[in-house]
Protein backbone atom coordinates (compact mmCIF):
# COMPACT_ATOMS: atom_id res chain seq x y z
CA UNK A 1 0.00 0.00 0.00
CA UNK A 2 2.71 2.58 -1.55
CA UNK A 3 0.18 5.23 -0.79
CA UNK A 4 0.29 5.32 2.62
CA UNK A 5 3.61 6.81 4.34
CA UNK A 6 3.31 3.86 7.32
CA UNK A 7 5.45 6.36 9.52
CA UNK A 8 3.27 9.04 9.63
CA UNK A 9 -0.08 7.38 9.17
CA UNK A 10 -0.04 4.68 11.19
CA UNK A 11 -3.56 5.11 12.28
CA UNK A 12 -5.06 5.85 8.79
CA UNK A 13 -3.40 2.58 8.01
CA UNK A 14 -5.03 0.72 10.69
CA UNK A 15 -8.34 2.31 9.83
CA UNK A 16 -7.82 1.54 5.99
CA UNK A 17 -7.47 -2.26 7.17
CA UNK A 18 -10.34 -2.47 9.12
CA UNK A 19 -12.25 -0.74 6.31
CA UNK A 20 -11.23 -3.26 3.81
CA UNK A 21 -12.06 -5.85 5.86
CA UNK A 22 -15.37 -5.34 5.76
CA UNK A 23 -15.85 -4.96 1.84
CA UNK A 24 -13.12 -6.11 -0.60
CA UNK A 25 -14.56 -2.91 -2.64
CA UNK A 26 -14.02 -0.49 -0.39
CA UNK A 27 -9.96 -1.06 -1.39
CA UNK A 28 -7.45 1.27 -3.00
CA UNK A 29 -8.34 2.07 -6.67
CA UNK A 30 -6.61 -0.01 -9.20
CA UNK A 31 -5.58 1.41 -13.03
CA UNK A 32 -7.96 -1.02 -14.79
CA UNK A 33 -6.69 0.24 -18.37
CA UNK A 34 -6.00 -3.01 -20.16
CA UNK A 35 -2.02 -4.33 -20.09
CA UNK A 36 0.07 -7.01 -21.08
CA UNK A 37 0.49 -8.86 -17.85
CA UNK A 38 3.89 -11.12 -17.76
CA UNK A 39 3.94 -14.39 -15.49
CA UNK A 40 7.35 -16.79 -14.38
CA UNK A 41 7.75 -19.11 -13.15
CA UNK A 42 10.12 -20.09 -10.59
CA UNK A 43 11.53 -23.52 -10.78
CA UNK A 44 10.45 -26.67 -8.70
CA UNK A 45 12.02 -27.80 -5.04
CA UNK A 46 14.54 -30.23 -5.79
CA UNK A 47 14.63 -29.52 -9.74
CA UNK A 48 17.26 -28.05 -11.50
CA UNK A 49 19.34 -27.42 -14.96
CA UNK A 50 17.59 -27.07 -18.01
CA UNK A 51 13.34 -27.76 -17.73
CA UNK A 52 10.79 -27.32 -20.10
CA UNK A 53 6.76 -26.62 -19.62
CA UNK A 54 4.45 -27.41 -22.02
CA UNK A 55 0.34 -27.76 -22.32
CA UNK A 56 0.48 -24.40 -19.80
CA UNK A 57 -3.03 -23.00 -19.00
CA UNK A 58 -3.79 -20.43 -16.68
CA UNK A 59 -7.31 -19.13 -14.95
CA UNK A 60 -7.30 -15.29 -14.09
CA UNK A 61 -10.49 -15.05 -11.37
CA UNK A 62 -11.39 -11.58 -10.81
CA UNK A 63 -11.79 -11.86 -6.64
CA UNK A 64 -14.46 -9.18 -6.27
CA UNK A 65 -17.02 -10.12 -9.28
CA UNK A 66 -16.02 -13.92 -9.59
CA UNK A 67 -15.43 -13.66 -12.87
CA UNK A 68 -13.14 -16.17 -14.80
CA UNK A 69 -10.93 -16.01 -17.71
CA UNK A 70 -8.81 -19.02 -19.26
CA UNK A 71 -5.64 -18.40 -20.76
CA UNK A 72 -3.88 -21.31 -23.44
CA UNK A 73 -0.31 -18.96 -23.36
CA UNK A 74 2.56 -19.96 -25.40
CA UNK A 75 5.57 -20.48 -22.84
CA UNK A 76 9.12 -18.78 -23.47
CA UNK A 77 12.85 -20.02 -23.17
CA UNK A 78 12.71 -18.24 -19.94
CA UNK A 79 9.56 -20.71 -18.48
CA UNK A 80 7.20 -17.03 -18.73
CA UNK A 81 4.42 -16.36 -20.50
CA UNK A 82 2.65 -13.06 -21.60
CA UNK A 83 -1.13 -12.68 -21.06
CA UNK A 84 -2.51 -9.73 -23.59
CA UNK A 85 -4.72 -6.94 -22.69
CA UNK A 86 -5.51 -7.82 -19.29
CA UNK A 87 -8.10 -5.62 -17.72
CA UNK A 88 -6.20 -4.38 -14.35
CA UNK A 89 -7.76 -5.59 -10.94
CA UNK A 90 -7.39 -8.06 -7.80
CA UNK A 91 -7.04 -11.57 -8.96
CA UNK A 92 -6.48 -15.07 -8.08
CA UNK A 93 -4.03 -17.19 -10.64
CA UNK A 94 -4.14 -20.09 -11.19
CA UNK A 95 -1.94 -22.48 -13.44
CA UNK A 96 -1.73 -26.10 -14.62
CA UNK A 97 0.80 -27.67 -16.97
CA UNK A 98 3.90 -30.07 -17.37
CA UNK A 99 7.51 -29.96 -16.65
CA UNK A 100 9.62 -31.95 -18.83
CA UNK A 101 13.17 -32.67 -16.80
CA UNK A 102 16.03 -35.27 -16.71
CA UNK A 103 16.35 -37.40 -13.73
CA UNK A 104 19.96 -38.29 -12.00
CA UNK A 105 20.26 -40.87 -15.00
CA UNK A 106 20.06 -38.21 -17.76
CA UNK A 107 16.62 -40.07 -18.78
CA UNK A 108 13.39 -37.65 -19.72
CA UNK A 109 10.78 -37.47 -17.53
CA UNK A 110 7.56 -35.67 -17.39
CA UNK A 111 5.67 -34.19 -14.20
CA UNK A 112 2.42 -32.46 -13.57
CA UNK A 113 3.18 -29.07 -12.41
CA UNK A 114 0.45 -26.53 -10.85
CA UNK A 115 0.82 -23.09 -9.10
CA UNK A 116 -1.37 -20.48 -7.98
CA UNK A 117 -1.91 -17.34 -6.20
CA UNK A 118 -4.05 -16.45 -3.42
CA UNK A 119 -4.83 -12.53 -4.47
CA UNK A 120 -2.45 -10.81 -6.61
CA UNK A 121 -3.29 -7.25 -8.38
CA UNK A 122 -2.66 -6.95 -11.81
CA UNK A 123 -1.66 -3.78 -13.54
CA UNK A 124 0.29 -1.61 -15.83
CA UNK A 125 2.23 -0.87 -12.47
CA UNK A 126 2.59 -4.24 -11.46
CA UNK A 127 2.88 -6.14 -15.01
CA UNK A 128 5.39 -8.29 -13.78
CA UNK A 129 4.35 -11.84 -11.35
CA UNK A 130 6.76 -14.39 -9.91
CA UNK A 131 4.75 -17.92 -9.32
CA UNK A 132 6.47 -21.11 -7.45
CA UNK A 133 5.96 -24.49 -9.58
CA UNK A 134 4.85 -26.96 -7.58
CA UNK A 135 5.55 -30.80 -8.43
CA UNK A 136 1.44 -32.23 -8.59
CA UNK A 137 2.12 -35.83 -9.61
CA UNK A 138 4.67 -38.39 -8.43
CA UNK A 139 7.71 -38.54 -10.38
CA UNK A 140 9.20 -41.68 -12.01
CA UNK A 141 6.56 -43.80 -11.49
CA UNK A 142 6.27 -47.91 -11.32
CA UNK A 143 4.51 -48.74 -15.10
CA UNK A 144 3.05 -51.52 -13.20
CA UNK A 145 1.09 -48.74 -10.70
CA UNK A 146 0.62 -45.50 -13.57
CA UNK A 147 -3.27 -46.62 -13.48
CA UNK A 148 -3.33 -46.04 -9.63
CA UNK A 149 -0.83 -42.81 -9.51
CA UNK A 150 -2.58 -39.63 -8.43
CA UNK A 151 -4.25 -40.71 -5.56
CA UNK A 152 -3.16 -39.14 -2.45
CA UNK A 153 -3.97 -39.13 1.81
CA UNK A 154 -5.62 -35.94 1.75
CA UNK A 155 -6.54 -35.72 4.88
CA UNK A 156 -5.27 -37.97 8.24
CA UNK A 157 -7.13 -37.41 11.45
CA UNK A 158 -6.14 -39.43 14.20
CA UNK A 159 -6.38 -37.46 17.43
CA UNK A 160 -9.92 -37.95 18.09
CA UNK A 161 -12.10 -35.38 19.73
CA UNK A 162 -12.54 -33.85 23.03
CA UNK A 163 -16.28 -34.26 24.60
CA UNK A 164 -18.22 -31.94 26.39
CA UNK A 165 -17.55 -33.88 29.81
CA UNK A 166 -13.75 -32.76 29.12
CA UNK A 167 -13.05 -36.57 28.46
CA UNK A 168 -11.60 -37.68 25.24
CA UNK A 169 -13.28 -39.65 22.01
CA UNK A 170 -11.23 -41.88 19.76
CA UNK A 171 -13.99 -44.30 17.37
CA UNK A 172 -13.85 -40.96 14.93
CA UNK A 173 -10.69 -41.42 13.36
CA UNK A 174 -10.53 -41.16 9.54
CA UNK A 175 -8.68 -40.85 6.14
CA UNK A 176 -9.65 -39.29 3.07
CA UNK A 177 -8.18 -40.75 -0.11
CA UNK A 178 -8.28 -38.62 -3.26
CA UNK A 179 -8.22 -38.33 -6.96
CA UNK A 180 -5.54 -35.78 -7.49
CA UNK A 181 -5.65 -36.92 -11.65
CA UNK A 182 -7.96 -35.26 -14.51
CA UNK A 183 -8.99 -39.15 -15.33
CA UNK A 184 -10.54 -41.47 -13.32
CA UNK A 185 -8.67 -44.09 -10.87
CA UNK A 186 -9.44 -47.40 -9.28
CA UNK A 187 -9.04 -47.81 -5.61
CA UNK A 188 -8.44 -52.17 -5.83
CA UNK A 189 -6.67 -53.15 -3.63
CA UNK A 190 -5.17 -49.91 -1.96
CA UNK A 191 -3.61 -49.99 1.22
CA UNK A 192 -3.31 -48.07 4.14
CA UNK A 193 -0.46 -48.61 6.40
CA UNK A 194 0.94 -47.04 9.78
CA UNK A 195 4.95 -47.40 10.32
CA UNK A 196 6.17 -49.68 12.83
CA UNK A 197 8.76 -47.16 13.76
CA UNK A 198 7.87 -43.61 15.58
CA UNK A 199 9.38 -40.39 14.42
CA UNK A 200 9.85 -39.25 17.54
CA UNK A 201 12.35 -41.92 18.78
CA UNK A 202 15.24 -42.14 16.12
CA UNK A 203 16.99 -45.72 16.15
CA UNK A 204 19.71 -47.59 14.41
CA UNK A 205 17.60 -50.39 13.32
CA UNK A 206 19.43 -53.35 11.65
CA UNK A 207 18.93 -54.26 8.98
CA UNK A 208 18.53 -50.57 7.55
CA UNK A 209 15.81 -51.20 4.58
CA UNK A 210 14.24 -47.41 3.93
CA UNK A 211 16.09 -47.44 0.94
CA UNK A 212 13.91 -49.97 -0.69
CA UNK A 213 11.15 -51.00 2.19
CA UNK A 214 8.87 -49.30 5.24
CA UNK A 215 8.57 -51.12 7.86
CA UNK A 216 4.71 -51.06 9.02
CA UNK A 217 3.04 -52.25 11.75
CA UNK A 218 -0.68 -52.50 10.31
CA UNK A 219 -2.16 -52.74 6.99
CA UNK A 220 -5.77 -52.51 5.93
CA UNK A 221 -6.74 -52.58 1.77
CA UNK A 222 -9.57 -51.87 -0.10
CA UNK A 223 -11.42 -55.12 -1.75
CA UNK A 224 -11.92 -55.53 -5.46
CA UNK A 225 -11.23 -57.35 -8.10
CA UNK A 226 -9.47 -54.08 -10.55
CA UNK A 227 -12.12 -52.03 -11.56
CA UNK A 228 -15.07 -52.33 -9.08
CA UNK A 229 -14.08 -49.36 -7.08
CA UNK A 230 -14.08 -46.33 -9.85
CA UNK A 231 -12.90 -42.33 -8.57
CA UNK A 232 -13.68 -39.94 -10.38
CA UNK A 233 -11.64 -36.96 -10.63
CA UNK A 234 -11.26 -34.90 -7.96
CA UNK A 235 -12.78 -37.74 -6.16
CA UNK A 236 -12.24 -38.73 -2.58
CA UNK A 237 -13.01 -42.12 -0.39
CA UNK A 238 -13.57 -41.29 2.82
CA UNK A 239 -12.42 -44.50 5.60
CA UNK A 240 -13.25 -44.56 8.81
CA UNK A 241 -12.66 -46.71 12.30
CA UNK A 242 -16.49 -46.49 13.06
CA UNK A 243 -18.61 -45.95 10.74
CA UNK A 244 -21.01 -44.73 13.24
CA UNK A 245 -23.43 -41.43 14.01
CA UNK A 246 -20.57 -40.27 16.76
CA UNK A 247 -22.75 -37.70 17.57
CA UNK A 248 -25.08 -39.67 19.76
CA UNK A 249 -21.66 -40.30 22.09
CA UNK A 250 -20.25 -37.15 21.45
CA UNK A 251 -21.46 -33.92 20.22
CA UNK A 252 -18.16 -32.43 19.10
CA UNK A 253 -17.75 -35.77 16.51
CA UNK A 254 -19.47 -36.54 12.91
CA UNK A 255 -22.01 -38.58 11.56
CA UNK A 256 -20.16 -41.29 9.97
CA UNK A 257 -22.91 -43.30 8.59
CA UNK A 258 -22.34 -42.74 4.97
CA UNK A 259 -18.66 -43.25 4.89
CA UNK A 260 -17.11 -45.26 1.70
CA UNK A 261 -15.07 -48.14 3.91
CA UNK A 262 -14.55 -48.75 7.63
CA UNK A 263 -12.16 -50.99 9.44
CA UNK A 264 -12.99 -53.75 11.39
CA UNK A 265 -11.11 -56.00 13.78
CA UNK A 266 -11.90 -59.11 15.29
CA UNK A 267 -10.24 -58.07 18.88
CA UNK A 268 -9.00 -61.57 21.08
CA UNK A 269 -9.76 -59.51 24.35
CA UNK A 270 -13.72 -59.05 25.36
CA UNK A 271 -13.16 -55.92 26.67
CA UNK A 272 -12.22 -54.59 23.76
CA UNK A 273 -14.28 -55.16 20.63
CA UNK A 274 -15.12 -53.41 17.52
CA UNK A 275 -18.61 -52.36 16.11
CA UNK A 276 -18.98 -53.22 12.61
CA UNK A 277 -21.77 -51.36 10.42
CA UNK A 278 -23.10 -53.82 8.01
CA UNK A 279 -24.19 -50.84 5.43
CA UNK A 280 -20.63 -49.99 5.39
CA UNK A 281 -17.71 -52.16 3.49
CA UNK A 282 -15.23 -53.51 5.58
CA UNK A 283 -11.50 -53.13 4.74
CA UNK A 284 -9.33 -56.71 4.38
CA UNK A 285 -7.08 -56.60 7.28
CA UNK A 286 -3.82 -57.58 5.93
CA UNK A 287 -1.93 -57.19 9.09
CA UNK A 288 -2.13 -55.77 12.57
CA UNK A 289 0.38 -55.73 15.09
CA UNK A 290 -2.29 -55.70 17.73
CA UNK A 291 -4.74 -58.44 18.88
CA UNK A 292 -7.33 -56.15 19.96
CA UNK A 293 -8.17 -53.00 18.13
CA UNK A 294 -6.00 -50.78 15.79
CA UNK A 295 -6.00 -46.48 16.48
CA UNK A 296 -3.84 -44.66 14.73
CA UNK A 297 -1.36 -42.91 16.95
CA UNK A 298 -3.78 -40.00 18.89
CA UNK A 299 -0.62 -37.69 19.35
CA UNK A 300 0.21 -38.50 15.56
CA UNK A 301 4.18 -40.14 16.28
CA UNK A 302 3.82 -42.38 13.38
CA UNK A 303 3.75 -42.27 9.68
CA UNK A 304 1.20 -43.31 7.08
CA UNK A 305 1.76 -44.60 3.45
CA UNK A 306 -0.88 -45.03 0.67
CA UNK A 307 0.27 -48.50 -1.49
CA UNK A 308 -1.16 -51.04 -3.57
CA UNK A 309 -1.31 -54.43 -3.12
CA UNK A 310 1.49 -56.85 -5.46
CA UNK A 311 0.37 -60.16 -4.18
CA UNK A 312 -2.02 -62.03 -2.25
CA UNK A 313 -2.74 -61.86 1.70
CA UNK A 314 -1.19 -65.26 2.63
CA UNK A 315 1.93 -64.42 -0.14
CA UNK A 316 2.68 -61.49 1.70
CA UNK A 317 2.14 -62.70 5.16
CA UNK A 318 5.34 -65.58 4.62
CA UNK A 319 7.56 -63.20 1.72
CA UNK A 320 7.39 -59.88 3.56
CA UNK A 321 8.45 -60.42 7.87
CA UNK A 322 10.88 -57.96 8.22
CA UNK A 323 12.95 -59.13 11.71
CA UNK A 324 14.89 -56.31 13.09
CA UNK A 325 17.48 -54.92 16.25
CA UNK A 326 18.48 -52.10 17.55
CA UNK A 327 20.43 -51.33 20.47
CA UNK A 328 17.75 -48.94 23.29
CA UNK A 329 19.53 -46.24 25.76
CA UNK A 330 16.68 -44.85 28.12
CA UNK A 331 17.08 -42.68 31.05
CA UNK A 332 16.24 -46.29 33.03
CA UNK A 333 19.86 -48.13 31.51
CA UNK A 334 20.40 -49.85 28.27
CA UNK A 335 19.60 -53.05 26.39
CA UNK A 336 19.66 -54.98 23.38
CA UNK A 337 16.39 -55.09 21.40
CA UNK A 338 14.88 -57.15 18.75
CA UNK A 339 11.16 -56.52 16.85
CA UNK A 340 9.31 -58.02 14.08
CA UNK A 341 7.52 -56.57 11.59
CA UNK A 342 6.51 -56.63 8.02
CA UNK A 343 8.07 -54.89 4.90
CA UNK A 344 5.76 -52.86 2.34
CA UNK A 345 8.36 -52.21 -0.85
CA UNK A 346 8.95 -48.28 -1.44
CA UNK A 347 8.37 -49.31 -5.51
CA UNK A 348 4.56 -50.08 -4.29
CA UNK A 349 3.77 -46.80 -2.37
CA UNK A 350 1.63 -44.29 -4.11
CA UNK A 351 1.37 -41.75 -1.16
CA UNK A 352 3.50 -41.30 2.36
CA UNK A 353 2.72 -38.78 4.99
CA UNK A 354 5.60 -38.70 7.99
CA UNK A 355 3.70 -37.55 10.97
CA UNK A 356 5.16 -36.56 14.38
CA UNK A 357 4.73 -33.78 17.21
CA UNK A 358 5.96 -30.34 16.10
CA UNK A 359 8.68 -29.95 19.26
CA UNK A 360 9.21 -34.39 19.12
CA UNK A 361 10.20 -34.86 15.78
CA UNK A 362 13.65 -36.82 15.35
CA UNK A 363 13.35 -38.56 12.33
CA UNK A 364 11.36 -39.62 9.34
CA UNK A 365 10.71 -43.21 9.31
CA UNK A 366 10.52 -43.33 5.18
CA UNK A 367 12.74 -43.14 2.72
CA UNK A 368 13.30 -39.57 1.66
CA UNK A 369 12.22 -40.13 -1.87
CA UNK A 370 8.99 -41.02 -0.59
CA UNK A 371 8.70 -38.31 1.18
CA UNK A 372 10.96 -35.35 2.80
CA UNK A 373 9.44 -33.77 5.59
CA UNK A 374 6.74 -33.79 8.35
CA UNK A 375 3.51 -32.72 9.42
CA UNK A 376 1.49 -32.43 12.52
CA UNK A 377 -1.48 -32.12 14.86
CA UNK A 378 0.52 -32.29 17.88
CA UNK A 379 2.30 -29.02 19.07
CA UNK A 380 3.97 -31.23 21.64
CA UNK A 381 3.64 -34.65 23.43
CA UNK A 382 0.08 -34.86 25.46
CA UNK A 383 -1.16 -31.45 23.91
CA UNK A 384 -4.24 -31.38 24.99
CA UNK A 385 -4.95 -29.50 21.75
CA UNK A 386 -4.70 -31.32 19.34
CA UNK A 387 -8.35 -33.02 19.96
CA UNK A 388 -10.39 -32.40 17.30
CA UNK A 389 -7.21 -31.35 14.82
CA UNK A 390 -6.20 -33.06 11.40
CA UNK A 391 -3.71 -32.41 8.72
CA UNK A 392 -4.85 -31.75 5.67
CA UNK A 393 -3.72 -31.22 1.89
CA UNK A 394 -3.04 -27.85 0.78
CA UNK A 395 -4.42 -26.65 -2.69
CA UNK A 396 -2.19 -25.63 -5.16
CA UNK A 397 -4.79 -24.87 -8.02
CA UNK A 398 -7.78 -25.89 -9.75
CA UNK A 399 -8.92 -26.72 -12.80
CA UNK A 400 -12.35 -25.75 -13.12
CA UNK A 401 -14.15 -27.09 -10.14
CA UNK A 402 -11.52 -29.58 -9.53
CA UNK A 403 -8.90 -28.98 -7.18
CA UNK A 404 -5.32 -29.92 -7.65
CA UNK A 405 -3.65 -31.10 -4.31
CA UNK A 406 0.10 -30.30 -3.58
CA UNK A 407 2.13 -33.29 -3.77
CA UNK A 408 6.03 -32.80 -4.04
CA UNK A 409 6.84 -35.83 -1.38
CA UNK A 410 7.81 -33.21 1.13
CA UNK A 411 4.96 -33.08 4.09
CA UNK A 412 5.94 -30.12 5.48
CA UNK A 413 5.28 -28.42 2.35
CA UNK A 414 2.29 -30.16 1.26
CA UNK A 415 -0.03 -30.17 4.61
CA UNK A 416 -1.61 -27.91 6.44
CA UNK A 417 -1.13 -28.75 10.13
CA UNK A 418 -3.58 -28.94 12.94
CA UNK A 419 -6.55 -28.11 10.86
CA UNK A 420 -10.32 -27.95 12.18
CA UNK A 421 -11.07 -31.62 11.17
CA UNK A 422 -13.68 -32.48 8.94
CA UNK A 423 -14.57 -35.47 7.26
CA UNK A 424 -16.47 -33.82 4.87
CA UNK A 425 -14.50 -31.00 3.49
CA UNK A 426 -14.80 -30.06 0.36
CA UNK A 427 -11.00 -29.14 -1.47
CA UNK A 428 -11.24 -25.97 -3.55
CA UNK A 429 -9.40 -22.30 -3.64
CA UNK A 430 -11.04 -19.82 -1.19
CA UNK A 431 -13.51 -18.19 -2.86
Amino acid sequence: MKWFNLKNYSFLFVVALAVAACSSDDGPSIDTTPADIRITFAKPAGYSGELTLTDIKLTLTDINTGKETPFNAPVAEDMAVTLKSVAGGYYRISATGKMGYRNSDLVEKTVDVAAYSDGTVLSRENAVVSLALQVSSQPDPDPEDIAYRGFVMAEIFCAGTANAQGGYYYADKYFVIYNNTDHVLYADSLVIAESDFLTTMKQDYKPNIMDTDMAVAAMYMIPGSGRDVPVQPGGKLLIVDNALNHTVANPNSWDMTTADYEWYDESTNPQFTDIDNPKVPNLEKIYCSTLTLWSPHTQGFKSYALARMHTDKKTFLVDYIYDYAYHLTGQTGEADMTGTSYRLPNSWILDAVNMSTKAGFQWIVTSPALDRGFTYNSEFNWDDSRFGKSVRRKVVAMDGSRAILADTNNSTEDFEPRVKADPFHVFGMKK
